[in-house]
């Protein structure tokens, strides 16, 4: 019997398996906010997204990570930079596991205590009630700042699992800051109108409330707050002072950075937060010390143009909008007494806070009090006549204070173990500051002035640890993958040193 073979062209078969998979994804998107075609619509595409996924997940990972882009159709509407994470690490754990000559870029001083802040949220979360998710109806809520915490931590080790390469670190770290901008897109939909809102599918709508409680009426609620506008412009903020550094910011040649950088400081004041002016500002004067910049000229320019500035403020402050004001508020300046008023209501409502919590703090400094809630007691607490409008926040956790936000729900344990972390993750940067390679010069200078002025802001302003560690670990995460791990001197250095100066170069290595 003679043996047969059908050639199919190659195109030919995969039209014949396209076309089918069309029609039945075309089927489904008829009515795509059923749960069965919604389904199987998200399991095709990532089905289709897994050649992609094998090959860029750690670019995808460090290009999304500071994207506010949570997709409505996952249960909780995680940000898409905590799908990533997972997905990234998962990944290069089973590349760890079938390559052997696939590592990990661990640093020990930095990955010790991340990895003890993560046992005593695990061991926190055991005796204190478990882990529980609204979304999936759970009797006792708070699974979802866990979750924040552990993808924060797992983020890291994703970052860490391969290294940019030196062509193509500029791109890479501009990417990582810019894709921040996507805060405004909620802002814009709500300027856009009803159609437009299908955005806040995509992207968080809580960049829009104060917009949207503005109403039609000016007269209702003078102060409008565009607080993704504010993130965006941190976001464009960032990325010029990794680019180009303080002195390339202010090189005359290209005038068009002072232009920019000037105008993205103005446009992060509509936000109304003070604490985003003063951790930009922190930013700057570090990174300016870090530059030597005092050395030099621009001392002088700089010196004369916040005098300038402050005598602009003082004369024509009250003119501005009452976002913007309510942003400056903290200066010794004149502003309007609304934005004066709202400012100081939203410091007193901390202060009172604070003064009511810590007398509890006591009591859980070697148990911590955990996330777990009660959602009938949490009900009870945020329309409570009894207390203040902060009852809620403070049984929530949310203590608008970095260091509280800590010590109540992981006690010293975990507070000794994050200052650990932030003492470890500074001086990492440092040695990159003056040691890594100098291509990398200006990009290590500012990622060491961003995250030492984190975590001032974090220790002194404002924070909540699980929403800011993500912070923390996405700059080490990319410094560690930009730079490597630090190891011994190179040849030429071991080769140019006495004997007494080899033990100092020794000691670099961190």
């Amino acid at each position: 019997m003679a043996n047969t073979t059908i050639n199919i062209p190659k195109p030919h078969l995969i039209m014949g398996l396209c076309l089918p998979l069309a029609v039945l994804i075309g089927y489904l998107l008829a009515e795509p906010l059923e749960s069965g075609s919604l389904a199987v619509v998200i399991f095709v595409f990532s089905v289709l997204a897994v050649p992609i996924l094998l090959k860029w997940h750690h670019s995808l990972l460090v290009i999304f990570w500071n994207a506010t882009i949570n997709p409505f159709f996952l249960p909780g509407r995680p940000y898409l930079w905590m799908i990533l994470a997972m997905i990234s690490l998962l990944l290069a754990v089973l590349n760890r596991a079938t390559d052997p000559h696939f590592r990990f870029i661990l640093v020990p001083s930095v990955t010790r205590p991340l990895l003890i802040f993560f046992g005593v949220v695990i061991l926190t979360c055991m005796i204190t009630g478990g882990f529980g998710l609204r979304v999936f109806g759970s009797s006792t809520y708070g699974g979802r700042n866990y979750i924040y915490l552990v993808i924060g931590i797992a983020g890291y080790f994703a970052l860490c699992s391969k290294r940019i390469p030196l062509e193509s670190a500029s791109f890479f770290v501009g990417l990582f800051f810019l894709a921040g901008v996507t805060s405004i897109v909620s802002n814009l939909a709500f300027l856009g109108g009803s159609g437009f809102y299908f955005l806040y599918q995509l992207f968080p709508p809580e960049f829009a409330l104060d917009q949207a409680s503005a109403g039609d009426s000016v007269m209702d609620n003078p102060m409008v707050r565009l607080s993704g506008l504010t993130w965006a412009a941190q976001a464009i903020y960032c990325f010029l002072l990794a680019r180009y550094g303080v002195k390339g910011i202010f090189n005359l040649a290209s005038p068009w950075r002072l232009v920019i950088f000037a105008g993205t400081l103005f446009a992060s004041l509509f936000g109304g937060y003070r604490s985003a002016l003063i951790l930009m500002g922190m930013t700057f004067i570090i990174l300016f010390s870090v530059e030597k910049l005092w050395r030099t000229g621009l001392m002088v320019v700089l010196l004369v143009g916040t005098v300038l500035a402050g005598t602009g403020l003082v004369l024509f402050a009250s003119k501005l909008p009452l976002s913007v004001q309510r942003s400056l508020s903290f200066l010794p300046i004149h502003v309007d007494q609304i934005a004066r008023d709202s400012a100081i209501a939203s410091t007193e409502w901390r202060l009172q806070m604070w003064r009511r919590v810590l007398p509890e703090l006591p009591q859980y400094l070697l148990k911590g009090k955990g996330y777990a809630l009660d959602p009938n007691e949490l009900f009870m607490a945020s329309h409570s006549r009894l207390g203040g409008s902060e009852e809620g926040a403070m049984y929530a956790g949310d203590y608008h204070n970095g260091p509280l936000s800590v010590l109540m729900p992981f006690g010293l344990f975990g507070t000794l173990a994050l200052l650990w972390f932030f003492y470890r993750g500074t001086g990492l940067l440092h040695h990159y500051c003056r040691f890594g390679d100098p291509a990398l010069s200006r990009i290590n200078a500012f990622l060491f002035a961003l995250f030492l002025a984190r975590i001032l802001s974090f220790l002194l302003i404002s924070g909540s640890i699980y929403s800011d560690l993500f912070s923390f670990t996405g700059l080490l995460g990319l410094s560690v993958s930009l730079n490597g791990r630090p190891g011994l001197p190179s040849v030429s250095e071991e080769a140019a040193a006495t004997q007494d100066d080899l033990v100092l170069l020794r000691e670099r290595s961190y």
